[in-house]
C-alpha cells in the first residue's frame, strides 16, 4: 500500500527508527520532539510541506497504518527464522530425507491393520477410516516429492559452488602459465615484426588478444621478468638492424707502455700543421748558406 503522509515521506532508515521506538513504547511528546528536530525530516518538510511539522494526528495515522503494517513484517520475519532455526535442528536431530520414507511404513503398517480386521462386508467405519488413510498417503507422497526437489537443490548449489571453485583455481594456473609462456613469444614478435615503434604495438596486440591481458606490456612484462633494465623498460632491447655495422668507440693507446719502458719521441705527424702561435723549431737559414761566407767555410771544413 503507498502512503502519501508526511512521515511516508522521511527515509526508510528514519522510519525504521521511530518504528523501534514505537514499538518500545516510547511516547508522542518525545517521539515528536525527537522526529521534528532530525536533520533529514527538516529538509522532507521544507521541501514537500512548507516547513510544517509533523503533529500528533500525523503520529496516530502513522501508528494506524505503516507501523501496523512494519509490525505485521516484523513478525512474519520472526516466524521464518523460528522456521528455519527448527530445520536445521530437524536435520541435526534426524535424516529428514528418510523422514517421507518412514511415514509411508507408518501409513502401510496402518493399512494392513485396517484390512486385517475388515470382514469384507461394507462398513461406513471402515470406510471413513479408509478415507482418512487415503489422504495421509497423498500428503505423504507431496512430502516425498517436495524433500526430494530440495534435496536435489540443495546438491546442485554444491555441485556449483565446487565447479565455481574448480575454475577459479584453473584460470589462476592458466594466468600463471601466461605470465612465463608470453614473454618469450612476445621477443619473438618483436624479433619478426622489427624494433620500429609500430612493431612493437602491433606484437603487443596481438599478445593481448591471445592471452586476453587487460594491461599493457610495461606493466606486464616486469611481473614476469623480474628487476633488470629490461623489465624496468617494459620492451626488450631492439636488435641491431642488418646490414649496419656497430659502431664502437676507438681505443687509445696507453701512454706508458706495458713493459715498462719509457716511450720514445714520437714523430710528428705530417698532416698536422703547427699553429702561429707555437713555437717552430729552428730551421737553418738557407739565405745564410747561400753567401760567399757561408761558402768558404763549408769548403774548409770539407777539406
Amino acid at each position: 500500500m503507498t502512503r502519501n503522509g508526511k512521515i511516508a515521506h522521511l527515509p526508510g532508515s528514519v522510519r525504521d527508527d521511530l518504528n523501534r521506538r514505537l514499538d518500545n513504547g516510547q511516547e508522542g511528546e518525545a517521539l515528536l520532539a525527537w522526529l521534528n528536530g532530525q536533520p533529514e525530516v527538516r529538509k522532507i518538510l521544507k521541501a514537500h510541506f512548507d516547513r510544517a511539522p509533523i503533529t500528533k494526528q500525523n503520529l496516530s495515522e502513522w501508528r494506524q497504518g505503516g507501523f501496523r503494517e512494519w509490525q505485521l513484517r516484523q513478525e512474519w520475519l520472526g516466524q521464518a527464522r523460528q522456521l528455519s532455526e527448527g530445520a536445521l535442528e530437524l536435520d541435526n536431530a534426524v535424516e529428514t530425507h528418510l523422514l517421507p520414507g518412514a511415514l509411508a511404513g507408518a501409513l502401510a503398517a496402518r493399512y494392513a491393520a485396517l484390512l486385517n480386521g475388515w470382514d469384507g462386508q461394507p462398513d461406513p467405519k471402515f470406510e471413513e477410516q479408509l478415507r482418512l488413510l487415503r489422504g495421509l498417503n497423498r500428503d505423504i507422497a507431496l512430502l516425498q516429492k517436495t524433500l526430494h526437489q530440495a534435496h536435489r537443490y540443495e546438491r546442485e548449489l554444491e555441485q556449483a559452488a565446487e565447479q565455481r571453485d574448480r575454475s577459479e583455481l584453473e584460470e589462476l594456473k592458466q594466468k600463471t602459465l601466461n605470465l612465463v609462456t608470453l614473454v618469450p613469444e612476445y621477443k619473438a614478435m618483436v624479433a619478426l615484426l622489427g624494433p620500429s615503434e609500430q612493431g612493437l604495438k602491433l606484437a603487443e596486440h596481438l599478445i593481448a588478444v591471445k592471452y586476453g591481458l587487460h594491461m599493457p606490456m610495461e606493466k606486464l612484462l616486469p611481473q614476469a621478468e623480474g628487476k633488470g633494465p629490461q623489465a624496468e623498460s617494459g620492451r626488450p632491447p631492439a636488435p641491431s638492424e642488418p646490414g649496419r655495422p656497430t659502431q664502437s668507440k676507438p681505443v687509445q693507446a696507453s701512454p706508458t707502455p706495458s713493459n715498462g719502458a719509457k716511450p720514445g719521441p714520437t714523430e710528428p705527424d705530417p698532416a698536422v700543421q703547427p699553429s702561429p702561435s707555437q713555437s717552430n723549431p729552428v730551421a737553418p737559414d738557407s739565405d745564410a748558406a747561400s753567401t760567399p761566407e757561408a761558402a768558404s767555410e763549408t769548403s774548409q771544413e770539407g777539406d
